[in-house]
Formats: structure tokens, C-alpha cells, sequence
């Protein structure tokens, strides 16, 4: 920025007009920024039919906490976040067997 002049392009944004295009706001970016979210808890998570509403809210909750403005906003979100979180249980990790257990099981 030189003067008050943004050089080069914004993403998503109309330099004369000083807005968004058309098919991009802040309202869409959140919403995609939450299912992202919601996708990685889902892959750490094991949450039954009801759980996964509300890792939906967890997602938002984590969003908040990352983007809002004021301290005492971000550490609520976050305190949210954690207390919901620990209701769903986290998926088990799969133990890989080894290629020597997998031929002491195949030999009587």
C-alpha cells in the first residue's frame, strides 16, 4: 500500500466499487472456513448422529476463537470449543501389524 493506493488485486474484491464481487463475501467465506473445520473434527472424532450436529457448532465456536477481534471473544470461543469437545469421544487409532505378526499368524 503507497498513499492510501492498494497495489495489485484483492482477492474477491471490486477495486473501484470497494467491494466484494459478486459470489464472494465474508458470509461465504465463513461458511466454507466452518465446513473445512468440520471435516478435520469429523476425521478426529467418532461422534454419533447427534454429536456431529453439534460439532457444527464446534467448528463455529473454533472459527470465533480464531478470528475475532477482542480477547475476551476469542478465549469465550475457545472455553465453548473445549467444554463441547469433550463430550464426543476421538476416534481409535488403528494399530498396523507388522509384516513378522502377520507370518507367525499365517504358519500353524
Amino acid at each position: 500500500m503507497t498513499h492510501g493506493v492498494i497495489i495489485g488485486k484483492t482477492p474477491g474484491r471490486d477495486l473501484r466499487k470497494g467491494t466484494f464481487t459478486v459470489g464472494n463475501s465474508e458470509r461465504e467465506a465463513k461458511r466454507r472456513r466452518i465446513a473445512e473445520r468440520l471435516e478435520a473434527l469429523l476425521a478426529d472424532y467418532d461422534p454419533s448422529r447427534s454429536q456431529q450436529m453439534l460439532l457444527a457448532v464446534i467448528a463455529g465456536h473454533l472459527d470465533d476463537a480464531e478470528r475475532a477481534r477482542s480477547a475476551v471473544a476469542r478465549i469465550r470461543a475457545t472455553n465453548a470449543a473445549n467444554r463441547l469437545l469433550r463430550l464426543i469421544p476421538k476416534r481409535k487409532e488403528e494399530q498396523l501389524v507388522s509384516a513378522r505378526e502377520l507370518l507367525d499368524r499365517w504358519r500353524p
